[in-house]
């Protein structure tokens, strides 16, 4: 039985794990079944699925958003440092999918902090949520340096910090 998603929930893990596999261990080291999230995004961009959708989420309880909302974390803690570019991009790509798939407004894309009850800090004060809701209606675009156009990882970043300092939004993927 999946569960009827009407809300996305963004999170940041407010930990510096290095994958989802961590983020999944603590969660099971606190007696959970699986990880609370529905979707994990890590530094470099890649989006790691979570907890099936089959069964309610534990990542928000406040509003009873676990059972009736995706639930999306970023690895990293935003209160300390802003979110990768790949992780912006991958991001804004995921709630696009979400949002057509089950037909949620915009409205409804919520930082946890966001949710009426919710007491957190969650995602953090450097998670860019305006910049995010632009990319999700089409008013941000990115751009995409591959690796396999430049000599190397290191000029590809060095390419894409110049496209930024232009104002251009862009991150880095290998070939």
């Amino acid at each position: 039985m999946q569960y009827p998603r009407s809300y996305i929930i963004l999170h940041h893990t407010g930990a510096e794990e290095k994958n989802a596999k961590q983020v999944r261990k603590y969660h099971l080291s606190k007696g959970w079944r699986d990880v609370g999230y529905n979707y994990i995004i890590v530094r470099d961009g890649t989006v790691v699925k979570g907890r099936s959708l089959d069964i309610p989420g534990a990542h928000c309880s406040a509003s009873g958003m676990n059972h009736k909302s995706v639930g999306i974390a970023l690895i990293g803690n935003f209160e300390v440092r802003s979110p990768t570019e790949e992780q912006i991009a991958a991001l804004i790509s995921l709630l696009k999918k979400l949002v057509k798939e089950f037909n949620i407004p915009e409205k409804n894309v919520l930082p946890h902090n966001g949710v009426p009850g919710a007491k957190t800090l969650c995602p953090g004060k450097h998670f860019p949520l305006s910049r995010i809701l632009k990319g999700l209606n089409g008013e941000e675009k990115y751009w995409k340096v591959q690796c396999g156009a430049f000599s190397s990882r290191e000029n590809a970043e060095q390419f894409a910090q110049r496209l930024r300092k232009m104002g251009m939004s862009c991150f880095v993927v290998d070939p």
